[in-house]
């Protein structure tokens, strides 16, 4: 059982080589996948910027802003769409997430994460999942997790 980050599926959806391989491998070695809302919702969000970036220019979180009000979101829905193709062609399942803010603080202070990576390892920890698929060494200071590749 693996849980799988949103940089190793942004690495598949775009078929980064070599990372993109190393992502197939890990997850043809287990039969259960998971993943969680906060990282579907990091994924789309990278998609929506990647997107605007390329085709509008936008350069931060306010011109993607002004990118989707002018033009909605017509422009990234192929990504959006292949993004749950992959999910579902891979049974990934999509947990949600799960923790308090009190343990999101701790975490976030006992292993020097961001908040978004907090919420990762504490629902990680509650579903049981030891390994995360990830090219994030953060997930490394968590004791409870095994970091691949």
């Amino acid at each position: 059982m693996i849980y799988i980050d949103s940089n190793a599926i942004i690495y598949l959806l775009h078929d980064i080589k070599p990372k993109s391989d190393l992502v197939i491998k890990y997850m043809a070695e287990h039969d259960e996948i998971f993943t969680s809302l906060r990282t579907i919702e990091e994924v789309s969000y990278i998609l929506v910027r990647v997107k605007a970036s390329q085709q509008y220019g936008a350069r931060g979180v306010h011109d993607v802003r002004r990118v989707i009000d002018k033009h909605g979101l017509n422009f990234v829905l192929n990504d959006l769409i292949a993004l749950r193709k992959l999910v579902n062609e891979n049974n990934i399942l999509v947990l949600n997430d799960t923790a308090t803010i009190d343990e999101i603080h701790e975490t976030m202070t006992s292993y020097k994460l961001l908040p978004g990576d907090a919420i990762i390892a504490l629902t990680c920890k509650h579903y049981g999942i030891s390994t995360i698929l990830t090219f994030d060494s953060d997930f490394k200071r968590v004791p409870w997790l095994k970091v691949i590749p």
